[in-house]
């Protein structure tokens, strides 16, 4: 059995910094027990709203395999800071960090979901989800995911 991560963010519900009514800032994410043969991290992060099907809000890859991965990635394809990473495109259409943005009364889970790989991804910028699962194929050696909620 491999050791799974453990995933967390700093809150249960996400503060309005973090969604569309805010900065559309992306969340820090803690992610302990990363073992010592992982080469990077990989993000995936789902939004499943009340009235429709999951929808992909932000993908990321080639992450040095650090304990916390900081707030706020800009939007870019290849971005060298706060940490240097490659980012994808989500089904929204955009490149980077979409946040939660629930209508009045509803609510919003987003699932958080870390890989960690014993290799970069040889991924082209903006690539999808399906071209990141594909290219992780065989390469994950650990994973692990929290849920936060949004309610509008």
């Amino acid at each position: 059995m491999k050791q799974k991560l453990v995933v967390k963010l700093d809150f249960e519900e996400f503060p309005a910094v973090h969604t569309c009514k805010g900065g559309n800032r992306s969340p820090a994410i803690r992610v302990e027990g990363i073992l010592p043969n992982i080469k990077s991290l990989a993000l995936l992060a789902t939004t499943s709203p009340q009235d429709g099907p999951s929808k992909v809000a932000w993908l990321l890859w080639n992450l040095p395999p650090v304990p916390r991965i900081p707030e706020g990635f800009p939007k870019g394809e290849v971005v060298e800071s706060p940490l240097p990473a490659v980012q994808g495109t989500n089904d929204f259409g955009t490149i980077g960090y979409r946040g939660p943005c629930p209508g009045a009364g509803e609510a919003e889970a987003y699932l958080f979901r870390v890989y960690a790989l014993d290799l970069d991804l040889a991924l082209s910028p903006g690539a999808t989800w399906e071209d990141m699962i594909r290219a992780m194929e065989g390469s994950i050696n650990q994973s692990g995911e929290t849920i936060v909620f949004s309610f509008g």
